[in-house]
């Protein structure tokens, strides 16, 4: 908008000024860029092909504006501005060049019904899973794009996949190769298991809130590594009945974690905003026109309020060219006048219609019109038929251009709608938003106006247009309360614009006739906060590393007990702690939380020496193992589905992987210089 702007106020002495300020240095550059342009305006060069600067950015504005239409309000234009996301379309480019010669080389095509075809199985061009040539249109309309574009680039496109793709579908398996994902893919094991959870004491946390004043007064002791250590290592004791001793956590057990932890004790990045907010509803009370005005805006939009007189009609059209011969012309108003005789004499219209009638449209349907409203036929058939009246419902012959109708009013439905006091609450409140918009636009422009004039302050908007200066924050990148809740205020708060240049945002709009400009107050960098603010999630976190090291000190010594011998069901009974014990855990069991099952098809199979144990680590502490089999995993005869699954998985794993080692291939063996500095 403020580049519009620009060029709008660029007008006169000073565009004159400005462009002669600019002449001077393209005076020296202007000719030689066109003995240099080949060698500095490409991104990359792929062998001997070039993609250019201009090839590229018309290719990613493509790409953009498709994922902006399949993606629709969830687009974020700055996730596409990403130096990432435009290396990666250029690579994608890369690819494509590389197919392309490739398949030059090798002479490949596609002929047209293939591509007819592919175009019509895009489910994006099909209404109820039929192709729609209107819905194809507007689609690629919307892309800013025409069908032979995309027929051609789509032609393109299955020409360059044509490799890939068969190289993808030419991927076997092997029965070796099947029965050894079934082996572990459907692998069972049996095992049980003593749950030891992290008990954490609650106590301490809730004594360091409710004395927070208390500890602020507190020694502070310097922090050492000791004190890291006795920390990090586990401050509780177990004795032989295996219960965990607390320790009560002291200064500098709570300083040495806060220091050796600040990365998680940091500050997200903040935003204070103050902003302008312009909207339609708050412009003052509504403008009230006269009741001459509204009468007039009434009959200007009679038609929207009145239903006009419609009339259901029947006819026989005798046809005959108005160019015709006199005598041709008479004869057939004669053949029309016998029949409205022999309709007026009784006989019944339909009939008479299908016997004579030359109108293809209407014959087979015994010459019905349906419901005729002003101004929907011709004007002398519209003439004859509002001058006819039920009492006499047959007309005489009328002559249009398509020869002599005979006319049958059938019925009669009178004009319907609303008077002008019934339709005036509706007209009132048209009109006053109407001028409401009027107003707001009127506004919005000189808002941008003044904001143009000085981008770095937005007083004077406010002083002209009687708006307040208001302030939201700080807040971060993921929102706020208020209008830092609005997705697109805080994406136009963290932009460059507001953020590093320090000027006033491009107008974001809340709603219709609704909108804001946005100017940053204060920028809240991201930073360690300091211990009194987080001294509660420290003391959590250092009870919850002691709770994870005491229930990993009675793992370790449970574990130690069951590989002496013991039974692990009779230990975990009496230390009261949770066993499981399950005779075939698959790798998707729902009966087995996902931490453990994970961990437990990476232990090893048991072999002679007997069951496998083993301490793991869960979220919430740890459990004692002991695998005591593994039955691999076999695929029954009868089980077809799952068999054409199976190899259908490893095809297409295995034909990605070929596909991608045939593009790294292509790459080894070309010759690719990519200019990273211009994309």
């Amino acid at each position: 908008m403020f580049l519009q702007k620009i060029r709008e106020k660029l007008t006169g002495i000073l565009a004159g000024v400005f462009f002669a300020v600019l002449i001077i240095p393209f005076a020296f550059v202007g000719v030689n860029s066109y003995f240099t342009a080949d060698a500095v305006n490409n991104v990359a060069v792929v062998n001997d092909q070039e993609i250019s600067i201009n090839d590229f950015n018309q290719s990613f504005q493509n790409y953009r504006r498709r994922m902006q239409s399949l993606l629709g309000i969830n687009f974020d234009a700055e996730q596409f501005d990403r130096a990432i996301v435009r290396r990666q379309h250029l690579d994608s480019m890369i690819d494509q060049a590389l197919l392309s010669q490739l398949s030059f080389e090798a002479g490949l095509s596609v002929a047209n019904d293939r591509l007819a075809a592919a175009i019509r199985e895009v489910p994006s061009f099909q209404v109820g899973g039929v192709f729609n040539t209107d819905v194809y249109q507007s689609r690629l309309l919307a892309q800013g794009r025409t069908p032979k574009q995309f027929e051609n680039d789509m032609r393109v496109q299955m020409i360059m996949g044509q490799f890939p793709a068969t190289i993808a579908s030419s991927a076997i398996n092997t029965t070796w190769e099947l029965e050894g994902y079934v082996r572990l893919q459907d692998q069972k094991r049996a095992f049980s298991a003593i749950l030891v959870p992290a008990q954490i004491d609650d106590s301490e946390t809730a004594e360091l809130e409710a004395g927070d004043a208390e500890a602020g007064d507190s020694e502070v002791v310097d922090s050492t590594e000791e004190d890291i250590e006795s920390v990090e290592a586990a401050a509780t004791k177990t004795d032989g009945d295996i219960d965990i001793e607390t320790h009560a956590i002291d200064e500098g057990a709570i300083l040495a974690w806060y220091e050796s932890h600040p990365d998680d004790y940091r500050s997200e990045e903040r935003i204070v905003i103050e902003y302008l907010e312009l909207d339609a509803a708050m412009l003052g009370e509504d403008i009230v026109p006269d009741q001459e005005q509204l009468m007039a805006l009434f009959e200007e939009q009679e038609s929207r309020f009145i239903s006009p007189e419609t009339r259901l009609t029947s006819h026989i059209l005798i046809e005959v060219d108005t160019q015709a011969p006199d005598l041709d012309i008479e004869s057939a108003r004669q053949q029309a006048e016998d029949l409205a005789v022999r309709a007026r004499e009784g006989e019944e219209f339909i009939t008479l219609v299908r016997e004579n009638s030359q109108d293809a449209g209407s014959a087979s349907e015994g010459g019905d019109l349906g419901w005729i409203e002003p101004g929907f036929m011709v004007q002398a058939f519209e003439d004859a038929l509002y001058e006819m009246n039920l009492e006499q419902p047959i007309s005489e012959p009328v002559q249009t251009g398509f020869g002599w109708h005979i006319i049958y009013l059938r019925d009669v439905r009178p004009a319907q709608g609303m008077t002008f006091t019934e339709a005036q609450p509706i007209i009132l409140a048209e009109y006053q938003a109407e001028q409401n918009e009027r107003r707001f636009l009127e506004q919005a422009d000189r808002l941008v106006d003044i904001i143009y004039e000085d981008p770095t302050t937005l007083s004077a908007a406010a002083d002209e247009l009687g708006l307040e200066i208001k302030q939201a924050g700080p807040f971060g990148r993921a929102g706020g309360d208020g209008i830092s809740s609005n997705p697109q205020v805080v994406k136009a708060s963290f932009s460059d614009l507001v953020m590093l240049q320090g000027v006033v945002s491009d107008p974001v709009d809340l709603a219709e006739n609704h909108l804001v400009v946005i100017r940053m107050q204060e920028h809240l960098p991201e930073a360690l906060l300091p211990l009194d603010e987080v001294r509660v999630q420290v003391v959590q976190s250092v009870s919850r590393r002691r709770a994870m090291d005491a229930a990993q000190a009675m793992a370790n010594e449970i574990l130690a007990k069951v590989t002496s011998g013991a039974d692990l069901s009779l230990l975990g009974e009496e230390s009261e702690l949770e066993v499981l014990a399950v005779e075939a855990a698959t790798r998707d069991s729902r009966d087995v939380r996902g931490d453990l099952r994970k961990d437990l098809f990476l232990m090893d199979a048991p072999g002679e020496d007997g069951p496998v144990n083993q301490v793991l680590e869960l979220s919430d502490g740890y459990a004692v193992v002991q695998l005591q089999s593994v039955t691999d995993g076999v695929l029954a005869e009868e089980d077809v589905l799952k068999s054409q699954n199976y190899k259908r998985r490893i095809s297409n794993a295995t034909g990605n992987s070929e596909a991608l080692s045939f593009m790294r291939m292509l790459r080894s063996q070309s010759e690719i210089r990519v200019f990273e500095d211009r994309l």
